[in-house]
């Protein structure tokens, strides 16, 4: 029988202790917390696809914002239309443009509604519906244009009429005598800020005949530069990735200050792919960024790009170590929103690009982005701070249930013959399931988003739960001591007699309620020390959990004095109260503790805080040449926690690059212009 006994009491132990070494709720607290977070991102007007996107949004070091409807209002204003055809007019000019726009009851975007509202200012809609349109060729980023086959009603005359960017529309013409006129034209508004629109008509031999250029404004929104502002103060570069015109992008960098450094997209198609290439091109030693890697890096954006360029951009990135944001709203932006790890589908995307995403924007503008970025970060410091607590509490009573099983009751107490301290197997489910399940309201804790982009920093998270940890195993360890010399003996003082005031003894079963009351308080209370990096008393914690932890530890104490748990015994008041002051004692201990322990860490540089933007921050204007470019680059990597990618991908990258890959154009053959280095400013 004794043997038998001697099993089942082993087999109790083991429970014990696996019940203990088991973070029960951390994935379901750490879950509840990113959900209860997706609900709040939705009252901010963005809706979480994927919860893990929280948690990347959180540590997004670069944003790549679309231009048109992001940082502008997408709400363009026409100006007075340069004219190329001596027999046109304005009006006639603009109502041809109109043509070639998509009609009021099958849905317009932008430019279109622009131009066909100021075409209704001349003439009527009954006169417009006259122009009948036979067939229509929708906008294409790779044509860069639409078209439309119109039919006037009256007169049975048919023609065929495009709007677009102008040099494709002079592509389509025989304008050799004005192409040169036309594009300075459209460099001088560009410059000005404005969108040009090249408008060609077909003759009656059915030859395009470029007529005009229509000039668009699109202010930016009020609040962008502001954002920006947020933004690059809370450590996150945003770079503008646009099919503007280079100079435009310019301009609205310029007033968005934002950083100017916008290059042609052609300029990236043509930089060279690695460092061999750019020394066969003479450019090693320059102040310049010598391949395409560094170019993009080194970017404040990038103007008129094609869908296929935005996946390049966002893989480059990432391959540099960074997390990487960006935003579309059309079918062919769903591969690079797929790419990204924060893929944000902006307000008016088509169903391609919500499904690709994992945010989606129900409002426009930049601002919404950033406030779920702020609103991330506090999710992020949330479940950061659960699983320190988390941890810390395992430690605490794995190891001191390790220590326990030492101490031989049957030597000390005449009222047992255990030979192993241990609770009753409920007792060690309540500590656990009580404490998880009101730490669950950490999901709402009162926080302060931090000012730079939060990774894991696992270092940091296990010296903290350690320190945290092994002081509260300590703890209770001191006092399972105490308890032990209250045993068989006539003390009439020594510290046992602080506890016990009743002839200084008690028996082994009050020694275990003493021990279950400070676990469970001391377990609970941890989670104030975890939560913040300063003093506990720095940020006050949210109602929720301030009740949580007054029902928890009230209940605990309740069932220490009263109630009788397998071989448990009940302590007096008296002594619950000496409990939860020996409790908080060591908790200031333990959060004196802590505090010493952050000073440690950043003072030996332990844990390296200087992610990408830092760097960035710390040289604003600074110019770089092309061997500082590199250590950036190296620097970042190490950062990051990402200096090691896998050779072999970035070999079989750089030679899907060089055999034309992602950079492959179908116009590529017609590019005559060669990438001119630019100055490159942070």
């Amino acid at each position: 029988g004794t043997g038998k006994n001697e099993i089942l009491t082993s087999i109790g132990t083991a429970v014990v202790l696996l019940i203990a070494s088991i973070p029960i709720a951390m994935q379901v607290v750490a879950t509840v917390t990113m959900a209860v977070g997706a609900n709040l991102l939705a009252s901010k007007k963005a809706i979480v696809a994927r919860l893990s996107a929280i948690e990347e949004l959180a540590g997004m070091h670069t944003l790549c914002s679309d231009k048109t409807g992001t940082l502008t209002l997408n709400q363009l204003r026409l100006d007075k239309p340069i004219i190329f055809d001596s027999k046109m007019t304005d009006e006639r000019l603009i109502l041809l443009s109109s043509l070639a726009a998509k009609r009021l009851d099958e849905g317009q975007d932008a430019i279109d509604t622009c131009i066909m509202n100021k075409a209704l200012e001349s003439i009527s809609k009954k006169e417009m519906f006259e122009y009948e349109q036979v067939a229509f060729l929708p906008f294409d980023p790779s044509i860069k244009r639409t078209e439309a086959t119109i039919e006037n009603k009256k007169t049975g005359e048919k023609f065929k009429v495009t709007k677009g960017a102008t040099p494709q529309i002079l592509e389509l013409c025989d304008s050799k005598s004005i192409e040169a006129k036309a594009l300075k034209v459209v460099d001088q508004l560009a410059d000005r800020g404005y969108r040009a629109l090249g408008v060609a008509v077909t003759n009656e031999q059915g030859i395009f005949k470029f007529v005009g250029v229509l000039s668009l404004f699109d202010p930016p929104r009020v609040d962008t530069k502001q954002t920006i502002e947020r933004a690059q103060a809370m450590g996150v570069q945003v770079k503008m990735i646009t099919g503007d015109h280079t100079a435009i992008a310019i301009e609205t960098a310029r007033r968005l200050g934002m950083g100017t450094t916008i290059h042609s997209v052609k300029a990236m198609r043509d930089a060279p792919i690695d460092g061999e290439e750019a020394k066969s091109h003479g450019e090693i030693g320059s102040s310049e960024p010598n391949t395409k890697d560094e170019l993009i890096l080194a970017a404040d954006g990038f103007a008129e790009v094609l869908p296929e360029d935005k996946f390049k951009i966002v893989e480059v990135l990432q391959l540099s170590g960074q997390i990487v944001g960006m935003t579309g709203d059309g079918v062919n932006d769903a591969p690079a929103l797929k790419k990204a790890e924060i893929g944000i589908a902006v307000e008016g995307a088509t169903d391609a690009a919500r499904a690709a995403a994992d945010i989606v924007l129900t409002e426009p503008g930049l601002s919404v982005i950033i406030d779920a970025m702020i609103m991330s970060r506090k999710i992020f410091q949330r479940v950061r701070n659960y699983c320190t607590y988390r941890i810390a509490g395992t430690i605490q009573l794995i190891f001191f249930f390790f220590v326990a099983v030492f101490f031989r009751p049957e030597n000390s107490f005449h009222d047992t013959d255990e030979k192993n301290f241990r609770l009753p197997v409920l007792a060690v489910v309540l500590i656990t399931l009580v404490n998880d399940a009101c730490v669950l309201t950490i999901s709402r804790d009162n926080v302060t988003p931090a000012k730079d982009p939060q990774a894991w920093h696992l270092e940091e998270v296990f010296i903290v739960s350690a320190v945290l940890g092994f002081t509260a195993m300590t703890e209770s360890v001191l006092l399972l001591l105490i308890g032990f010399s209250a045993g068989n003996s006539d003390r009439t003082e020594g510290p046992a007699c602080i506890f016990f005031k009743d002839n200084c003894s008690a028996s082994f079963g009050q020694v275990q309620s003493l021990l279950f009351l400070n676990l469970c308080l001391s377990d609970f209370i941890t989670v104030f020390a975890a939560r913040t990096r300063s003093w506990f008393f720095t940020r006050r914690p949210a109602f929720a959990l301030i009740a949580a932890g007054v029902l928890a530890t009230l209940s605990m104490t309740f069932i220490a004095t009263e109630a009788h748990l397998g071989s448990m015994r009940p302590i007096t008041a008296y002594t619950a109260v000496i409990v939860w002051a020996y409790t908080l004692i060591w908790f200031l201990i333990q959060d004196c503790l802590k505090m010493a322990t952050y000073y440690l860490i950043d003072t030996l540089g332990i844990v390296d805080r200087s992610a990408y933007l830092n760097l960035v921050k710390q040289k604003p204007k600074g110019r770089m040449d092309a061997e500082n470019i590199r250590k950036f680059s190296q620097n970042l990597r190490a950062s990051v926690g990402k200096a090691s990618i896998d050779y072999t991908f970035q070999q079989a990258y750089r030679k899907f690059s060089q055999t034309g890959g992602a950079d492959h154009h179908p116009r590529a053959d017609r590019l005559s212009v060669s990438w001119a280095p630019r100055t490159v400013e942070f």
